[in-house]
């Protein structure tokens, strides 16, 4: 009898509500799915459970951007290494390189699709993304 694999847990931060229930909507039936819209919720998240990749936005209206969440989340010793997938409306190559060179694992342009945005996820997950973290 084969054991179904457990559900990645993923802490999607993100300030934009309708982008909040798009993502849960697209992400929920594969994995199980909470939402912080600020960097410090975020951190609070972090700190109470256990997440297996990290979907963040880069501009979060606030002084304090999603690269600098994922610096502050990689100096947690349980961080240290999660995946981190950018979901942001800053798109195009030159973006990307930025994005994998401050650590992100995967780099998804906004407007995404649900394809583009899982196979992102899934090839993060397994160790297969195209980018890989600084």
């Amino acid at each position: 009898m084969s054991v179904p694999l457990k559900r990645a847990r993923i802490l999607v931060v993100e300030d934009n509500l309708p982008i909040q229930m798009v993502l849960c909507h697209l992400l929920s039936k594969q994995f199980d799915v909470e939402v912080a819209n600020t960097i410090d919720t975020a951190l609070m998240e972090a700190r109470r459970e256990h997440f297996d990749l990290f979907l963040l936005d880069i501009h979060l209206g606030e002084e304090r951007t999603g690269v600098d969440l994922l610096e502050m989340l990689r100096q947690m010793p349980a961080y240290s290494s999660t995946p981190a997938v950018a979901c942001t409306a800053f798109a195009g190559p030159q973006y990307r390189a930025h994005f994998l060179a401050s650590g992100f694992n995967e780099h998804v342009d906004k407007p995404f699709k649900r394809p583009a945005l899982i196979e992102a996820i899934e090839a993060t997950l397994s160790g297969k993304a195209s980018g890989k973290a600084a």
